[in-house]
């Protein structure tokens, strides 16, 4: 009799949240049909956060309880700051409203300037970031001629490397290896780019370049792969890229704990590098379908034929694995962040 008595319990349970979540998820429905979701971009027209933006926007509306049309609007300003900070201010609560800014933003508190034009008044963590579209992986990359072949290479004798300047990503991953692992880059500035160095390279000017990204070899510089003109040394992304096997990856090369959370720091924004944000107070369940659908999106054969036609990268990082590495950053003791922001300025 009792286990009669728990069964039906049970079954009466199970309907229940069954019949909470079939309510809520027509609730969603109900919420978003005939409604217009707006897809805000932190910069201007053309660029790459535009691009996954409208991108985005084209395919999310299907997978979207309501098939809500959407459209898309630009507010450029302060590197993405001034959308970032519309969306925690001003923007509405009730889901009509995402925006693309950059990932940078979520660290702003921790590595970026406080008080500076780019910077927000906020805790970014306050934001929801519901997913991001793709993944970043910073390259080690050097000449054939240059005679590096290995990381360990680099460690005997001076490699000249080419930056856009003291805080770029190209200049501070070879500072931090300089001091955590004792190679001897020697960092060249002055480039206005990614293009300047790769041209650099092809003249014999430059042997290396530590801090240009994976997609951008294999889409603009297929030949130096083909030809074997270029050797990849070092991969530098927060996770190991499976297209790189075989390609020595940073965090397993560093021979402390503390050097290896240094990096982690750094690498952060890299692994979330396309993200869209909600504002806070937006109601759990449409969060919830927010993320969903940027998840299905990502999961689109016509939206993944669209992304490839045009040469856009798709690393879909979750709303889930978003939140923990901002957790695990921020919880960073201060003077590794310290460390940080010393190979960011110098």
């Amino acid at each position: 009799m009792k286990r009669n008595g728990f069964a039906c319990i049970a079954t009466l349970v199970a309907g229940l949240i069954s019949w909470t979540q079939t309510a809520a998820a027509q609730s969603v429905a109900d919420f978003y049909k005939g409604k217009t979701l707006e897809v805000f971009v932190g910069y201007g027209p053309g660029g790459g956060y535009d691009q996954y933006g409208r991108l985005l926007a084209r395919h999310i509306g299907k997978h979207l309880p309501g098939n809500p049309s959407t459209v898309v609007r630009n507010m450029p300003g302060a590197g993405s700051a001034k959308l970032a900070s519309y969306m925690h201010e001003v923007a509405a609560k009730d889901g009509l409203q995402i925006g693309a800014i950059a990932s940078t933003v979520a660290f702003d508190p921790l590595l970026g300037s406080e008080g500076g034009e780019n910077s927000v008044r906020f805790d970014p963590r306050e934001l929801h970031w519901l997913g991001s579209l793709d993944a970043f992986t910073p390259i080690g990359v050097s000449w054939h001629t240059s005679g590096i072949k290995t990381i360990e290479d680099a460690k005997k004798k001076e490699v000249l490397v080419g930056s856009s300047g003291s805080g770029d990503s190209s200049a501070v991953y070879p500072k931090l290896l300089n001091g955590m692992i004792g190679t001897k880059f020697k960092i060249l500035t002055g480039y206005r780019g990614s293009n300047d160095i790769t041209l650099a390279m092809e003249r014999g000017e430059l042997p290396a370049f530590v801090g240009w990204y994976w997609y951008g070899l294999k889409t603009t510089k297929q030949n130096w792969l083909q030809d074997k003109t270029a050797n990849l040394f070092l991969q530098i992304g927060l996770e190991p890229d499976p297209e790189m096997q075989g390609v020595p990856w940073v965090l397993d090369i560093l021979p402390s704990e503390a050097d290896k959370q240094v990096f982690r720091v750094v690498l952060a924004n890299l692994a979330f590098s396309r993200p869209f944000v909600a504002p806070p107070g937006v109601p759990e369940a449409r969060l919830t379908a927010l993320a969903k659908a940027i998840e299905d999106t990502t999961k689109d054969k016509e939206f993944l034929a669209e992304a490839e036609k045009q040469t856009m990268s798709v690393k879909y990082y979750s709303r889930e694995k978003i939140a923990a590495l901002l957790k695990d950053v921020y919880a960073t003791p201060p003077e590794l962040i310290a460390k940080v922001r010393e190979a960011s300025v110098q």
